[in-house]
């Protein structure tokens, strides 16, 4: 028996990896979302449905992964943490994912005319936030304090929040109702993001505190 469970437990290691997978993939999306903003008003319309796609398919390799992930979760017996677990990271890694998908595609339904610097910063954070995020699917693997971690987290969150009420300050000067309606949407789409990451480190403080 001994050596059944001795075969088994090493095994199961591979949804760290797993999720650590997701995790690499959501800081490719936060790159090309940054990237986009960040050229966005030199781009031509071609160019930034080209952006789009990519982000697009990095989506959709989310999608594979995480079905792949709750696929092999519900045929194994044991796992290094606890199922409910990791069925709630890969499914909230895929939420961040769908999320910076959406927000791509806004700028192209919307035919945004020009970014704003709340919508630069914004991304700034979501980089920084999603980045934290992938380290700390990396580190949770080790069970240990990860104070430093949580901290990082909740001040990136509160960063973003100051930034979406400043943005939405400024956003009401605007002239144009229509113009409101769609700023307001991408500023609440990259603030999603940056929350989601939150919610994520919240759970893996939970992971931490259950298994020490």
């Amino acid at each position: 028996m001994a050596n059944i469970v001795n075969w088994l437990l090493p095994k199961e290691q591979k949804f760290f990896h797993m999720l650590k997978d997701q995790s690499s993939n959501a800081v490719d999306g936060a790159k090309k979302l940054k990237d986009l903003i960040y050229n966005y008003d030199r781009l031509d319309n071609s160019d930034k449905i080209a952006y789009v796609k990519k982000i697009k398919d990095i989506e959709h390799k989310g999608d594979e992964l995480s079905h792949r992930i709750i696929g092999i979760l519900d045929k194994t017996f044991i796992t290094p943490i606890d199922k409910e677990d990791i069925h709630n990271l890969a499914m909230l890694l895929d939420d961040v994912v769908d999320l910076i998908n959406v927000t791509s595609q806004r700028f192209v339904i919307f035919r945004i005319d020009k970014v704003d610097r709340y919508i630069k910063k914004m991304a700034e954070i979501v980089l920084e936030i999603v980045n934290r995020t992938d380290e700390g699917i990396l580190e949770v693997s080790k069970l240990r304090n990860m104070k430093k971690y949580y901290i990082d987290v909740h001040t990136l969150e509160n960063k973003g929040d100051d930034v979406f009420h400043a943005a939405l300050v400024q956003l009401f000067d605007k002239k144009e109702v229509l113009d409101i309606i769609k700023y307001k949407e991408i500023y609440e789409l990259l603030e999603k993001v940056i929350d989601k990451c939150e919610v994520i480190a919240n759970v893996i403080e939970s992971i931490v505190v259950k298994h020490a």
